[in-house]
């Protein structure tokens, strides 16, 4: 029995490589990578726009667009009624008043400045006229 090998009384599990463990992890790791690239890679890529129908996808920038130009056009608008100049629009009562004022105002005062640059000849004038005469 000396030269015989004893058979060893625990139990041992069959050994699989390092190695091959490790390549299969990553073999794994690799395949799950390409996966969610292959998902997210129709985000990315460019939809046709030659398509017969009108497709509308009800994505949040087209509904933004849609909401801006109906704000735009409602703007437009309200702007067009503010800053028209036809019909009556424009012309209340006070401002006509004030427009009336502001003439009478204005023409009195070009009356005084006129008043105030205007010559007279003095009354001793002719009287200087004659001394001058008589030298």
């Amino acid at each position: 029995d000396a030269g015989r090998p004893q058979p060893s009384t625990h139990r041992t599990t069959p050994s699989i490589p390092y190695n091959n463990n490790s390549t299969m992890v990553s073999r794994i790791l690799i395949v799950l990578i390409l996966a969610v690239v292959a998902l997210s890679a129709n985000a990315f890529a460019p939809r046709p726009s030659f398509t017969g129908k009108s497709v509308s996808f009800g994505t949040a920038l087209e509904g933004c667009r849609v909401n801006a130009k109906k704000e735009k056009i409602k703007r437009n608008r309200e702007n067009m009624r503010k800053f028209k100049t036809t019909g009556k629009r424009g012309t209340s009562r006070r401002k006509t008043l004030k427009k009336l004022q502001a003439n009478k105002a204005r023409q009195e005062e070009s009356e005084f400045i006129s008043k105030c640059f205007t010559t007279v000849p003095p009354p001793a004038n002719d009287q200087a006229n004659e001394d001058n005469r008589r030298r």
